[in-house]
């Protein structure tokens, strides 16, 4: 199944040697009209802050993204007029190429959608919506926290998978240009990230780091994985693991066999299975801003350790974190359910949500790629797409 993402900001974006080299061309404040026979992306900047103006007079990037998603082959930039209104015109239209347009303001990238013009005609409307910006975090919430463990001789490799939401108008970045922050525990080792390094996306502060790409509203605006050792002789291991912002559901996987796990927070919800076998599943949720989530582990674990390059994420827990982000919207449901009936007729019941939910994921992944290659008509596509969202969101939330 084609995972179904977000085009990155330019900052998550990969250094690639360009497939075509071309140069840069800078059109001038006034807005041009797309050329006759080619290709056109025009929008308008707008401003998703209640109450505030839209800025005019704004640089925007174009990217034209190979078909596979594997490179940029080029980038353009123009400057947009004082109404905030903009074109890149002289395009290839080939349906082939995907395209997206990037927004600065206020030291934040916005982006859009990835854009094609595989269903026909010569230009493409896009708005691109951008926020103020605030110092204040009250409106930063963890929607889910997972966590995953594995295991080396004398240690244990905790990661950490934070998605974080915004529920302000306003993006989000701190006084010192940071953004949001994530506590480490005092013997924590070898810090690691699946995107960016220590020092240079992600800084330390007093505690932990911050990440320094700033927080925009919506939900689960922001994505963290990150890894750690700490010493574990195979015996007994305290863990208590503290946020910054309020925690609305908690997921751990730990691999079965030998290693106890056990939490006055967590609730045992059975295994998962996974690439490198199965997972025991522990759910918990409502935790506090500054409350930790206290685990011990016992044990020696008797499955073979995974191994993984110095300063690497372990591909088995990036592997264990695609596979809650695909089963994430049943997290707390499952928590929350399990508080109110028997553990059976839960799992019963997980089970069907579990198996629909992967139907839904699997009908949008095929709607995008019908989408993406103009088997289905744009009007088509987008209630299509309305409709499978809007069930995907309703099981999300059968929470009683």
């Amino acid at each position: 199944m084609t995972p179904i993402v977000p085009m990155p900001t330019v900052a998550a974006m990969p250094t690639i040697a360009p497939v075509i080299q071309l140069t840069e061309v800078v059109i001038t404040p006034s807005v041009r009209q797309p050329a006759a026979g080619q290709g056109a992306i025009a929008g308008t900047l707008v401003n998703g802050t209640a109450g505030a103006q839209s800025p005019g007079n704004l640089s925007l990037m174009l990217y034209a993204v190979a078909p596979d998603r594997s490179a940029i082959m080029f980038t353009r930039t123009v400057t947009s007029d004082a109404g905030g209104n903009f074109v890149f015109d002289q395009l290839d239209p080939s349906p082939m190429t995907l395209y997206a347009v990037q927004a600065g303001y206020l030291k934040a990238n916005y982006i859009s959608d990835l854009l094609t013009f595989a269903h026909g005609g010569l230009t493409l409307t896009v708005p691109i919506t951008v926020y103020e910006t605030t110092t204040d975090a009250s409106a930063l919430l963890v929607e889910q926290m997972h966590l995953f463990f594995d295991f080396v001789p004398g240690s244990a490799t905790v990661s950490q998978l934070f998605i974080v939401s915004n529920s302000s108008d306003r993006t989000y970045i701190a006084a010192d240009g940071t953004s949001a922050r994530f506590p480490l525990p005092p013997n924590a080792a070898n810090v690691s990230f699946e995107d960016g390094a220590l020092g240079d996306r992600y800084q330390p502060v007093a505690g932990g780091f911050a990440d320094t790409e700033p927080v925009l509203p919506g939900v689960g605006a922001a994505q963290v994985l990150f890894s750690y050792d700490v010493p574990y002789d195979g015996k007994k291991l305290d863990l208590n693991l503290a946020t910054a912002y309020p925690i609305r559901s908690v997921n751990v996987l730990a691999p079965e066999g030998g290693v106890n796990l056990s939490s006055a927070q967590l609730s045992a919800v059975g295994t998962r299975a996974t690439q490198g076998g199965n997972m025991l599943n522990f759910v918990g949720g409502n935790l506090a801003a500054g409350q930790a989530l206290a685990l011990q582990l016992s044990g020696a674990p008797t499955v073979a350790p995974t191994e993984a390059p110095t300063g690497r994420v372990s591909p088995l827990l990036v592997a264990s974190a695609v596979l809650l982000l695909v089963a994430a919207g049943i997290v707390a449901f499952v928590w929350l359910r399990q508080q109110r009936a028997a553990s059976e007729l839960v799992e019963e019941e997980v089970e069907d949500v579990d198996a629909r939910r992967e139907e839904l994921l699997d009908a949008l992944a095929a709607l995008d790629d019908d989408f993406q290659v103009g088997r289905v008509r744009e009007s088509d596509y987008r209630r299509e797409r309305a409709e499978l969202k809007a069930e995907l969101v309703e099981l999300m939330q059968q929470t009683g």
